[in-house]
């Protein structure tokens, strides 16, 4: 029979009870910090435990700005659902919930970036050492820009740092290009060259995408520029090309329409003279092509040299000639004889020659042209004939004389005679008339 005090006290106690479990409830709010690429969904749940009553939930941001959600709800869970995060969404999303008369919130700092594809380099024509190149890499839809760094590599080595500093628009997504003067050295021959883009977020770990270059052949190197082979001998000759992708190589022999070799080595077994010439080592890719020629020399006995007068025209006594000897080879010695006597020599030299001025009848005879080198002796041969120079005399030859001078001596006999016949005659007639 307490009535109306234990009625009392009866709410007092239910009072009690429901003031603790308000102070006491427990606000949960996941994920705390996302971090999603534009486009994502995301879904932040809103749980309290230890309410009594029903609660109220809202969701809100920091900044004045709608943060373009659906939100779901039940006594005791809020769900705020994004089916395509936007750049519009780097914020803090605030959950409050309401138990009774007693009010809590929590944030969920929300970390939105873009960085879809790997960096984007052209084709590059060439990479030449000690030539400068300008180079070109870009990355495409990266959200936010001021967290990009982009870094210039060549093998392991760093060789330029980039990074944005004019930035006029923080909220959008954009696209970023590193324009770079560079010139290889020696040393870079046959390493990469790549663009590595690193998108640092205050939230996460960095992200880095990369990209290797590709370019077409730029240097060629030839284990040898002129290489020698004994005749009947074995040569092997390499060819490296730096480029990417790896270069094909093919090696052609000049005249000929086909490929001799495909493959970094030229091997030439069992050498023959027909083998030396020119030949092309040429590197291939998708990028472009590119040759360089190299020149076999095969050794052996020399040649047989050319040996001949300069004007080819057998002289006349008192001209002034030149003997020229001459080898298609590479001979270490080049000697020319006159009467087996040394009359010129050359050494390392492909010709050889001998002036003659005034030439003499005794000028005349063989001259030998002899070719020497470390694998034999060759000659030639020619022979020189001096015409002798024709005089004219003035004494008048004895017939032109006589007979000319007997003419005259006959004329005048006949003259003589034919004048003493009409002399006589004369006389004659004279005589007769005296009588």
């Amino acid at each position: 029979m307490c009535g109306t005090s234990c009625f009392a006290f009866t709410l007092c106690i239910t009072f009690l009870i429901s003031g603790s479990a308000r102070n006491a409830f427990e606000m949960e709010l996941f994920p705390l910090k996302p971090t999603l690429h534009v486009g994502d969904a995301l879904e932040l749940s809103c749980r309290v435990n230890g309410c009594p009553v029903n609660v109220i939930f809202a969701w809100g941001t920091v900044v004045d700005r709608f943060h373009g959600g659906a939100a779901e709800s039940n006594q005791t869970t809020s769900r705020l659902l994004f089916s395509n995060i936007s750049t519009k969404l780097s914020n803090i999303i605030v959950c409050t919930a309401s138990c009774g008369g007693t009010t809590r919130q929590k944030t969920s700092v929300i970390q939105v970036y873009s960085f879809p594809t790997d960096p984007v380099i052209p084709r590059i024509k060439h990479l030449k050492e000690n030539q400068e190149q300008s180079l070109n890499c870009t990355v495409h839809n990266i959200y936010p820009l001021h967290g990009i760094i982009i870094q210039w590599l060549r093998g392991n080595k760093t060789i330029y740092t980039d990074e944005p500093v004019d930035i006029s628009d923080y909220e959008n997504v954009q696209n970023y290009s590193s324009v770079i003067r560079y010139t290889p050295s020696v040393n870079d021959l046959g390493k990469n060259l790549i663009c590595k883009a690193t998108l640092n977020l205050s939230s996460s770990n960095p992200m880095s995408r990369k990209t290797t270059a590709e370019y077409g052949p730029g240097t060629l190197t030839i284990s040898s520029n002129n290489p020698l082979v004994q005749l009947e001998k074995h040569l092997n000759i390499t060819c490296h090309a730096d480029g990417n992708p790896q270069p094909r190589i093919l090696w052609w022999k000049t005249g000929e329409n086909n490929p001799i070799a495909d493959g970094q080595k030229l091997v030439i077994n069992n050498a023959s003279l027909t083998q030396a010439g020119w030949y092309q080592c040429e590197a291939r890719n998708v990028v472009g092509s590119l040759k360089t020629p190299v020149q076999v020399i095969v050794q052996g006995p020399p040649k047989n040299p050319q040996i001949q007068l300069k004007d080819g025209v057998d002289p006349i006594e008192g001209d002034n000639i030149t003997i020229l000897c001459s080898s298609d080879d590479e001979p270490k010695t080049l000697i020319l004889f006159r009467k087996e006597n040394r009359a010129a020599e050359a050494q390392n030299s492909s010709t050889v020659f001998l002036n003659i001025l005034d030439v003499k009848l005794e000028d005349a005879g063989v001259y030998i042209c002899e070719v020497k080198n470390d694998f034999g002796i060759k000659s030639g041969m020619i022979n020189i004939t001096v015409k002798e120079t024709q005089h004219i005399s003035m004494t008048p030859d004895l017939p032109t004389i006589i007979v000319p001078a007997l003419g005259s001596v006959s004329l005048l006999t006949v003259l003589a005679l034919l004048m003493r016949y009409l002399r006589e005659a004369k006389r004659d007639s004279v005589n007769i008339g005296m009588n």
